[in-house]
């Protein structure tokens, strides 16, 4: 999504050839990820001589999350955290609400960032700002 976000940033479709090559992706990868992406509407096909592929919306539009979800399947740390009837120990397992707990962060974090983040050149910069940020509240609280 990054490179197809780079490549098409004036709304020209992009090949998978263009796409693989430039994201370091097998061809082969990308045949089979591009269903889900376009099943989610996270991508659009353009046929023809001069087709490809192209955001199906805008990128300030499409959450990190919804990437990965498209491509994997829900976000989950344990099939209990989301589905807790698949687990017999569910009602009284002492880790439960922890994994919940995190897999609820996890999600937050990816639904915090958007494609258009990761295509600012500022991208590196920031997350490494919000790293130092959160070693130093660590830091503060003895962590």
């Amino acid at each position: 999504m990054i490179a197809l976000g780079k490549l098409s940033s004036d709304g020209e479709p992009v090949g998978l050839g263009e796409v693989s090559r430039n994201a370091g992706i097998s061809r082969r990868y990308l045949d089979h990820l591009v269903v889900p992406l376009k099943d989610a509407s996270l991508i659009r096909a353009r046929a023809g001589r001069a087709g490809g592929y192209v955001l199906a919306q805008p990128a300030e539009d499409i959450k990190l999350g919804d990437i990965i979800e498209a491509a994997i399947g829900p976000i989950t740390v344990t099939e209990c955290a989301v589905a807790p009837e698949m687990c017999i120990a569910a009602e009284f397992c002492d880790c439960r609400e922890l994994w919940v707990l995190i897999n609820r962060r996890f999600t937050a974090v990816l639904n915090d960032y958007t494609l258009a983040d990761m295509l600012s050149e500022t991208w590196p910069a920031q997350v490494r700002q919000e790293l130092r940020e959160t070693e130093s509240e660590h830091e503060l609280v003895g962590l």
